[in-house]
């Protein structure tokens, strides 16, 4: 009993690692200038979040990653207060005296609650009867259920500082669960990926 209760844990273990590890970001339409050819070598990245503290997280997270990546970046919340966001000539100025040569924009779209049948299943399971010489199964009926499921749909946007000119946008959907800071780090890492 204990070597097959350890072989289930050895297997299960890496399969619950695996789906809790699973992006919850999905991107669904990429554009990209292709008539831009050069690199960015430093970037700002700004995230228009209502919230200073999930502004503050998501920036650095990012920067961290294209950091990772050998792109230099700098968080916006950095030298623009949350204040300052909206006043585009404002922050267009202070971006520009850093000297950078792109700016990352990522800006919530949408979000949307969709409702999803979760199908119910039948479970077999043994009946061991002292009484009886055989094995007996029991099935087991899990009715469905409706839940509900939030979803974020965010634009990404990726501007050259000289011409002012947008080099690469990406749209995406991203499943709301969980903590907002490991959202973030999924949300980032799939966008890191795909640039």
């Amino acid at each position: 009993m204990k070597c097959t209760s350890r072989l289930f844990c050895f297997f299960i273990t890496p399969c619950i690692l695996l789906l809790a590890s699973c992006a919850t970001t999905e991107i669904t339409l990429v554009w990209k200038d292709k008539t831009f050819h050069e690199t960015s070598k430093k970037m700002v990245v700004v995230g228009t979040f209502k919230s200073p503290s999930i502004r503050n997280f998501f920036e650095d997270e990012f920067v961290k990653q294209l950091q990772e990546h050998g792109i230099e970046a700098i968080a916006s919340y950095t030298f623009v207060p949350i204040v300052d966001l909206t006043n585009k000539d404002s922050v267009n100025t202070k971006i520009k005296e850093i000297g950078v040569d792109a700016v990352l924009v990522t800006r919530l779209v949408d979000k949307k609650t969709v409702e999803n049948y979760v199908q119910g299943r039948v479970t077999v399971v043994p009946n061991y009867s002292h009484h009886r010489r055989r094995h007996n199964f029991d099935y087991i009926y899990t009715p469905g259920y409706m839940v509900e499921e939030e979803y974020a749909y965010a634009e990404t946007n990726i501007y050259d500082i000289r011409s002012e000119k947008l080099i690469w946008s990406a749209l995406s959907t991203t499943k709301i669960s969980g903590r907002d800071q490991d959202l973030i780090k999924s949300f980032v890492k799939v966008m890191v990926d795909k640039l």
